[in-house]
């Protein structure tokens, strides 16, 4: 959310939605396009009858904002894109699968979905590195485990992301937890296991109340 409108992902439209809080209603849109490693947006109307095409070439999966403008990824952006009001740049290349990609501190903070962990790099000096996997519940304590053995869930799925201090951050992972992490001292502080279905997940995180 940025100045009280709240941005969505509009994956199979490769577009970016915002609804204003308080008029309750979707009023900007924004659909990425990419060609050759190319990167361009298109501002259009929600609820408009002119729109993007259902292709889900990028399969945008988050988006981010705050005062330096919109920052997107996808399972098939190739790293974390931003948009400045104008134009559409890849602002960091990042490995395949990421979600959840955003500024943090001097360097990028995201969710990898290949490795299932939560990353900090840095660019500063020494460049700081943080790879941590969430940990994994015991087989026997959960429920609907054969979806796992049938190939159709993982245990461990790292998506949801929310950064609580500089040092400190909550993200999700399957089946239903999430985990706080200090990123200082690069170790997991607890996790809270919301369900004991294997098939659930977390896709998004945020501190509340927020403004």
């Amino acid at each position: 959310m940025w100045q009280r409108t709240l941005y969505l992902t509009s994956s199979g439209y490769d577009s970016i939605l915002g609804f204003d809080l308080d008029q309750q209603a979707f009023n900007w849109a924004l659909q990425v396009r990419s060609r050759q490693h190319q990167f361009g947006g298109t501002v259009f109307d929600p609820a408009g009858n002119e729109g993007p095409l259902l292709l889900e070439k990028l399969q945008l999966k988050s988006v981010y904002c705050n005062q330096y403008g919109m920052y997107l990824t996808g399972l098939k952006t190739g790293g974390m894109l931003h948009f400045n009001g104008e134009a559409v740049n890849m602002a960091v290349q990042l490995p395949a699968r990421t979600s959840n990609a955003r500024p943090f501190r001097d360097g990028v903070l995201f969710n990898d979905n290949e490795d299932d962990v939560l990353r900090y790099t840095g660019r500063g000096d020494g460049n700081e590195d943080r790879a941590m996997a969430p940990p994994l519940p015991d087989a026997g304590s959960l429920e609907q485990f054969e979806a796992v053995d049938d190939g159709i869930v993982r245990l461990g799925f790292a998506r949801g992301l929310c950064v609580l201090s500089d040092r400190l951050v909550a993200a999700g992972s399957s089946p239903s937890a999430i985990t706080l992490y200090d990123l200082a001292a690069n170790e997991c502080l607890g996790t809270a296991r919301l369900s004991s279905d294997a098939r659930s997940t977390i896709h998004s995180i945020a501190a509340w109340p927020y403004d």
